[in-house]
């Protein structure tokens, strides 16, 4: 029979069908006793990693939220990937500082302003609690002055409330900070998951508050046949209607088939997304098909 499961991470939809057994296991897609090429299997792993990413990304930070890269004066720059997280955690450890600060000034102002909606808001960020996702890259200088000494880069993610200038200026270690605010219905919702995903040259470490959300995974079996995910398969990948109607009030980004020759199955995966706009999407397209190689 076939398996319905559908990964909801905050506003994104994933739909994957594919064959289970009556018991509810998944079908073998290749012989007994066969292992994919440590190079598939490297594929596979770093696929699953940035799936993750963007799943816990989309789970937690929206638009109002910051993402942030930091990048060290070579001066301040530490001897190890060790040294960039204590730095990671003192910087997380002043922002939290901050965000209270601002919420007894928020509190403040709302007493002699209580309908200013400029203030609510940023009550509501700052009440909020304290979330962050972030990567420590490790680069080494191949060539020029500084070569054979590494320098490490910053992307974090974290819940606003704090305008952008001062989280920069709270930096202090960069010779290039930038704040802006994460807006995935502009730049795409998988676009800066992926970005600080990416197979790095160097180490990379990922870290994350304790408090995120998680996706959220439904699954139903039975109630679709092989020959409806096989039409899925041929006639519906693209058709942008069809998808939006099966999954009212998501937008279609993209759907991607394909056919398992060992178990003569096939299996069908689509993205969407619950944009607030009206009109039409950003262009969000991502090459290839590497999404749905890890479900």
């Amino acid at each position: 029979m076939e398996r319905e499961k559908k990964t909801i991470s905050g506003r994104l939809l994933e739909a994957d069908f594919y064959p289970v057994w009556e018991n509810g296991s998944r079908m073998p897609v290749r012989p007994r006793g066969t292992k994919p090429s440590s190079e598939a299997q490297k594929k596979y792993n770093n696929n699953m990693a940035i799936k993750q990413a963007v799943r816990l990304i989309n789970a937690n930070f929206d638009n109002g939220d910051l993402l942030l890269t930091y990048t060290y004066e070579q001066k301040f720059a530490p001897l190890n990937i060790d040294g960039a997280s204590r730095d990671i955690n003192n910087y997380k450890r002043r922002i939290k500082t901050k965000r209270a600060a601002e919420l007894k000034r928020i509190e403040k102002l709302l007493k002699t302003d209580p309908q200013n909606k400029k203030y609510r808001a940023l009550l509501r960020k700052l009440k909020a609690p304290f979330k962050y996702y972030y990567t420590i890259e490790e680069v080494t200088y191949k060539t020029g002055a500084l070569k054979g000494q590494k320098n490490y880069h910053v992307h974090l993610f974290m819940t606003g409330g704090l305008d952008r200038d001062t989280v920069e200026a709270m930096w202090g270690k960069g010779i290039r900070v930038n704040a802006q605010r994460f807006r995935p219905e502009v730049f795409g919702p998988e676009a800066a998951a992926r970005y600080i995903s990416k197979d790095p040259q160097g180490r990379k470490r990922f870290r994350h508050s304790q408090n995120l959300t998680q996706p959220e995974t439904r699954a139903k079996d039975g109630h679709i046949s092989p020959r409806t995910v096989e039409l899925m398969a041929k006639q519906r990948v693209d058709d942008k209607d069809y998808w939006e109607r099966r999954y009212k009030g998501y937008r279609f980004l993209r759907c991607f088939s394909r056919f398992n020759k060992y178990n003569g199955h096939w299996y069908v995966s689509v993205v969407m997304y619950k944009a607030d706009t009206d009109g039409l999407l950003p262009n969000w397209k991502i090459e290839g098909d590497d999404w749905m190689d890890a479900t």
